[in-house]
């Protein structure tokens, strides 16, 4: 599968959007959620896809949303997080927990589920940039937004202070805002020019394209792809169950959503 829609988040509008492609100008659908009817948050930051629902994050109420679908005016769920950072930023899903960064203390966070109280990991970036704005999750790294220093990082698992990799894209945009994974590019956003960007790998200094969204939010914040089955591909691919039942075995690979692929049976 590849990346049909682009969703990304705009604090001028306070809205979350879905730009279609990577990238157009056909804006396929947005969701008002800063002001009335929908006064959700003020101040969305961070925006990811899950396969069937959108997470964000907002700074207003300090807190991480669960929107149902692409959008809907459906919250399914949320999580104060004001105990653990009062400036969440950026959003994901790793297909078991929630990783998010944050403002305050300038961490990397990983959140138990979608979502529970529990926080697994953090990792402090502060020695490497001052201002994470951005996570996502690739199966194996962690790719990360810092706009102190206007780099983009990848930090090994969830989380090591293993640095992997960077590139400094402050000659393309001055504001980074968010970053994401699509399998085989890094779309990312900036706001000194209000763009959505598609950088090459992980990383190199091609930039394979970008599209001008000022015409409809002038204060843009995060970016995400709809394509999940890329993006977590090596976990999609390794999870595997093994069932026992007297002398069968029984495998079989399952999908993000729960179905099952390549299922077979060997009798023992």
């Amino acid at each position: 599968m590849a990346t049909t829609a682009t969703p990304w988040v705009g604090i001028e509008g306070g809205k979350l959007y879905l730009q279609s492609g990577q990238f157009t100008s056909t804006l396929k659908t947005s969701q008002l959620i800063g002001s009335n009817p929908n006064n959700i948050d003020s101040a969305p930051q961070g925006i990811s896809w899950d396969g069937t629902n959108t997470p964000w994050c907002g700074s207003s109420d300090d807190k991480l949303y669960l929107q149902s679908g692409q959008f809907t005016s459906t919250l399914k769920t949320s999580q104060l997080v004001n105990g653990t950072d009062v400036a969440p930023l950026g959003i994901s899903w790793d297909g078991t927990n929630t990783p998010w960064c944050g403002g305050q203390f300038n961490k990397l966070f990983l959140q138990s589920g979608q979502f529970t109280s529990t926080l697994k990991t953090s990792e402090n970036v502060t020695v490497i940039d001052g201002d994470p704005v951005g996570i996502s999750w690739d199966s194996e790294n962690t790719p990360w937004a810092g706009a102190q220093s206007d780099v983009l990082y990848l930090q090994s698992g969830q989380f090591t202070s293993t640095i992997k990799t960077s590139q400094n894209i402050a000659s393309v945009d001055l504001s980074i805002n968010g970053i994401s994974w699509d399998g085989t590019n890094t779309p990312w956003i900036g706001s000194e020019f209000e763009k959505l960007y598609l950088q090459s790998g992980q990383f190199t200094s091609t930039l394979k394209t970008s599209e001008n969204i000022g015409g409809i939010d002038t204060n843009s914040r995060d970016i995400s792809t709809d394509d999940i089955t890329s993006r977590l591909a090596s976990d999609i691919s390794e999870s595997v169950s093994l069932f026992i039942s007297t002398s069968i075995f029984k495998f079989e690979r399952s999908n993000l959503d729960g179905t099952n692929r390549n299922l077979f049976y060997i009798d023992l």
